[in-house]
């Protein structure tokens, strides 16, 4: 038989619900109480003020050297190579003998062209001792045909071999300068059988061997100036109006990482390329160790002469959202709490510090450390400790 609960069981066991639910509430009120009550957690950052500075405006530009100077080198005259005095990557000054070509019939001719100067000289004075004979036979017949010691056929005829006289002795020389220039122009082909350089550089190429025939339109060898280089750049139309003859040009290579080449800018082109709409620039970039081969490709800035206002952090204070592709530090603002500011950087960036175009202002300060433990608004004391400290 089942038995009911007495009525004294029954309020005796509601009794009991009622001072657990009691203390369950008692308890969550204490507990919410005692966190209301608690102190919110700060953490010791360093901090590094926001710094202003005037900076150069720069347009960012590609290309790629070239020589100064390139010559295709030929001889001046025909003939076979008898010596070559140079090889590809030999330097040599302006007038240095590169290639040798023989030039037996230009010897033979200079021989001609001097035995004919020897000969016209001797012309020249025998005409003018026989010049000399008719003058003064001459002028004594006219002085015997003034006393009538000769007759006037005799002194007439004296006269036109003096006048003849004179005739010859001013062909001979004539003569004479004419087998002068014979005789340099056979010195010159005697000459032309070496080929000097026009100028001072670097040989890039070798085109002949010894034993080749060769004419004056023959290249023997290619001859380029490697100092300075005309760097060519390319510049987009929208700013070649800030572009001007005269700029100061920085330069760099991937042959050699961390170091930089200025030059100036000494032309810019009338007009744009017609298959890019772009500016063609030339710049000339000093290279007195040979570094910059000409070819080498070329990224470089180009300071447009103006100046603008940039503000830089310390990059430990920079985070990295790889999720947003964005970037973002704290500023600690005046009531010591940690404010999250979402920063846009600068094209180009030095190694130490980190500049800022918008986000951030001068004077302000942010923070360098313990940057994981942060959060927007929360308390902060200023650590003394040194910066690096983390």
């Amino acid at each position: 038989m089942i038995r009911r609960p007495s009525r004294r069981h029954l309020v005796a066991a509601l009794t009991g619900v009622g001072f657990l639910a009691a203390g369950v509430a008692g308890c969550s009120r204490d507990a919410d109480s005692t966190a209301t009550a608690a102190p919110a957690t700060t953490v010791a950052v360093a901090v590094a003020p926001v710094q202003s500075s005037e900076e150069p405006v720069t347009l960012d530009a590609t290309g790629g050297f070239e020589a100064a100077e390139s010559s295709d080198v030929a001889p001046e005259t025909s003939g076979r190579v008898s010596a070559t005095l140079v090889d590809v990557g030999d330097y040599v000054k302006s007038g240095a003998v590169l290639v040798r070509v023989t030039g037996v019939n230009a010897g033979l001719r200079l021989d001609e062209a001097r035995a004919a100067v020897d000969r016209a000289a001797a012309n020249v004075k025998l005409a003018d001792a026989q010049n000399t004979l008719a003058q003064t036979t001459a002028a004594r017949y006219e002085a015997l045909l003034a006393t009538g010691d000769v007759s006037r056929t005799v002194a007439d005829q004296a006269r036109t071999q003096a006048e003849t006289a004179l005739q010859s002795a001013n062909t001979a020389r004539a003569s004479l300068a004419e087998a002068r220039a014979q005789l340099a122009l056979a010195e010159k082909a005697v000459a032309d059988v070496v080929v000097v350089a026009p100028f001072s550089g670097f040989i890039s190429d070798r085109k002949v061997s010894t034993g080749e025939y060769v004419q004056p339109s023959t290249a023997v060898v290619t001859l380029v100036s490697v100092d300075p280089l005309r760097l060519r750049l390319t510049v987009p139309s929208a700013q070649a109006g800030q572009i001007s003859v005269g700029q100061d040009v920085t330069a760099t290579v991937d042959a050699f990482p961390g170091r930089t080449f200025r030059g100036r800018i000494t032309a810019v082109s009338p007009a744009y390329a017609a298959e890019s709409r772009s500016l063609l620039v030339e710049a000339r970039v000093p290279n007195p160790g040979g570094d910059l081969k000409p070819g080498m490709f070329a990224v470089a800035q180009i300071d447009t002469g103006r100046r603008m206002a940039v503000l830089s952090v310390p990059r430990r204070a920079l985070i990295e959202d790889q999720n947003t592709n964005s970037y973002r530090v704290f500023v600690v603002d005046k009531d010591n709490r940690a404010r999250l500011r979402v920063v846009q950087l600068a094209a180009r960036q030095p190694v130490e510090t980190v500049k800022i175009l918008s986000g951030v202002q001068d004077g302000e300060r942010v923070a360098t450390t313990h940057l994981a433990d942060l959060y927007d608004g929360l308390p902060v004391t200023i650590d003394q400790a040194p910066a690096g400290r983390d």
